[in-house]
C-alpha cells in the first residue's frame, strides 16, 4: 500500500473513532448517519487494503517463480538441446542455427524460441534420442514451456487484480475525503466553543482535509532536523 493511501486509511479510522460514542447535533440534524457511512468506508478500505496486499504478495511470488522457470527452461532444456544440435548438425548451418538460444531476455521471446526449438527437435527426435536425450525430451520441453507461459499469465492477472484493488482504495478514499469535509463543515461551528475538541478534530483529520501536502525540507534552526516533513497548517473555521 502506498504511503498516501496508508495515511488516508489511518486518518479515516481516527475520524471515526473521534465521532463514535459522541452526540453531536447540528443545525441540519444528527451526525449518526454520516458516522455510519464513515464506518462503512473504513471497512471497505480495509478490505481493499487486504486484497491489495494479498495480490501484491502473489505477484511477487509469481515473479520469483517466473524467473526460476525461465532460468530452468533456458539452462536445463534449451542449452543442452542446442549443444547436442551443434554436434548432430555440424555440417548444416541452417538446421544448427534453428536450435540457437535467443539472445534477448524477454519472456515472450523465450517462449517463442522454446516453441520453435520444440518443433524442430520433434522433426529430428530419433537423432537426438540417439545422442543420449530421453525419448520424451520434446514433451518435457513443451511442458516446461507451458509452465512458464502459465506463470506469466497468472502473474499478469495478479497484477491486474492488484491494480483493481488500488483503484478501489483510491475511489473509497475520495469518498472519505468528501465525507470528512462535510462533517467538518457541519461540526466545526458546534465545536467553536470547545477549543480543545476542535483542535483535536482538526489535527486528526488534517491529512484528509488538505488536497495536496508539500514535503518541505527543514534546513536549520528547528528541532525537527534536516529532511523533516512539515505539515501545512489548517485554518480554523469561525463560529457561525
Amino acid at each position: 500500500m502506498q504511503f498516501r493511501t496508508k495515511q488516508g486509511l489511518q486518518t479515516l479510522r481516527r475520524a471515526h473513532s473521534f465521532l463514535s460514542g459522541r452526540e453531536f447535533s447540528t443545525a441540519l440534524g444528527d451526525l449518526k448517519p454520516h458516522v455510519e457511512s464513515l464506518a462503512t468506508l473504513v471497512e471497505k478500505l480495509e478490505q481493499h487494503a487486504t486484497e491489495q496486499d494479498n495480490r501484491d504478495r502473489s505477484a511477487r511470488a509469481s515473479t520469483d517463480a517466473k524467473k526460476a522457470l525461465s532460468n530452468t527452461l533456458r539452462q536445463e532444456y534449451l542449452r543442452p538441446i542446442g549443444q547436442v544440435a551443434r554436434r548432430l548438425f555440424a555440417n548444416d548451418a541452417t538446421i544448427r542455427n534453428a536450435f540457437k538460444l535467443p539472445r534477448n531476455r524477454d519472456d515472450e521471446g523465450l517462449l517463442q524460441a522454446a516453441n520453435g526449438i520444440a518443433e524442430r527437435a520433434a522433426e529430428y527426435q530419433a537423432r537426438f534420442v540417439g545422442a543420449g536425450l530421453a525419448p520424451d525430451f520434446v514433451e518435457r520441453l513443451r511442458k516446461a514451456t507451458a509452465a512458464l507461459r502459465d506463470i506469466i499469465i497468472g502473474r499478469g492477472l495478479e497484477l491486474g487484480r492488484r491494480s483493481a484493488a488500488s483503484a478501489g482504495m483510491l475511489e473509497e478514499l475520495a469518498r472519505g475525503r468528501d465525507l470528512v469535509r462535510l462533517l467538518d463543515t457541519m461540526l466545526a461551528p458546534r465545536l467553536a466553543q470547545q477549543r480543545d475538541q476542535l483542535a483535536e478534530w482538526r489535527t486528526i483529520t488534517r491529512f484528509i482535509r488538505v488536497r495536496t501536502t508539500e514535503e518541505v525540507p527543514v534546513t536549520g534552526g528547528g528541532s525537527t532536523g534536516t529532511g523533516a516533513i512539515v505539515a501545512p497548517s489548517t485554518p480554523e473555521v469561525k463560529a457561525a
